[in-house]
């Protein structure tokens, strides 16, 4: 198993997961040295820039020739984007702002993205394929066919306030205790994801101790809305070079 950022919710979801059997490979750029030690032969750490394509790929790589397989992907990287998009301080200003820094769409939009399209690439080589978590509708868009196609599921997790280390701890204090969501409740949301294979293209909301499906939205337009979000086989050979699998395509 492949799991991003060993800390916070990853760092508990290392322990939980090395507990049951999995061996952890943890990608971060910062060790966990105390994690590492904890977890003995039952983890691994590749030092992994989740923004960067390249150092992903280094990473599945290694990963793969040391264990011959990747069964999942837990893509729980994330950043706090700090800077303001309001320019408030800039008002009366006639200097040009300084160019806003887009590092957490690299890591918690592009990362998940890179590692999808990795954990496809080495998954499909396993005899038998593995679950990995990402983002809601670019898990819903992508997952019936990556089922139908290649037997790998494709879930997400979407975690409540959680104390870790990204969050302040003034907000963290100014959240009731009833609205914190604890790490075991995220744990054994990835656990029911990768225990139970008819789950694929679900999202689970976790909200302090509830875990809860989060249900798709019906087309607002019927048929019509349907039909426009609807794959055209065609286009789907065009850019992918074979047929999507789907029974709905439209040929």
């Amino acid at each position: 198993m492949l799991l991003y950022e060993p800390s916070g919710m990853g760092e508990a979801l290392s322990r939980d997961l090395a507990s049951k059997g999995w061996h952890v490979a943890m990608a971060d750029l910062k060790t966990n040295d105390t994690l590492s030690l904890e977890l003995g032969r039952n983890a691994s750490f590749h030092k992994t820039d989740v923004a960067d394509y390249e150092s992903q790929a280094k990473t599945f790589q290694e990963v793969r020739n040391e264990h011959g397989r990747i069964d999942a992907l837990l893509a729980n990287a994330g950043i706090v984007d700090k800077e303001s998009l309001y320019i408030f301080d800039h008002r009366d200003s006639d200097v040009i702002p300084p160019k806003p820094s887009l590092l957490w769409t690299d890591i918690d939009w592009k990362g998940v993205v890179y590692g999808t399209q990795l954990a496809t690439h080495f998954m499909r080589k396993n005899k038998y394929d593995g679950a990995k978590a990402a983002i809601v509708n670019f898990v819903r868009a992508t997952s019936r066919v990556l089922k139908i196609k290649e037997n790998i599921r494709i879930n997400v997790v979407l975690p409540g306030i959680v104390a870790t280390s990204i969050i302040p701890p003034g907000m963290v204090a100014a959240v009731s205790p009833e609205c914190m969501t604890p790490f075991s409740s995220i744990v054994a949301a990835y656990n029911m994801f990768l225990e139970d294979d008819t789950l694929s293209g679900q999202a689970i909301e976790c909200s302090a101790g509830k875990r809860l499906f989060v249900p798709t939205t019906e087309p607002l337009n019927g048929h019509v809305s349907k039909r426009a979000v609807t794959v055209w086989q065609p286009l789907f050979k065009m850019y992918h070079h074979e047929g999507s699998g789907l029974p709905d395509a439209i040929e």
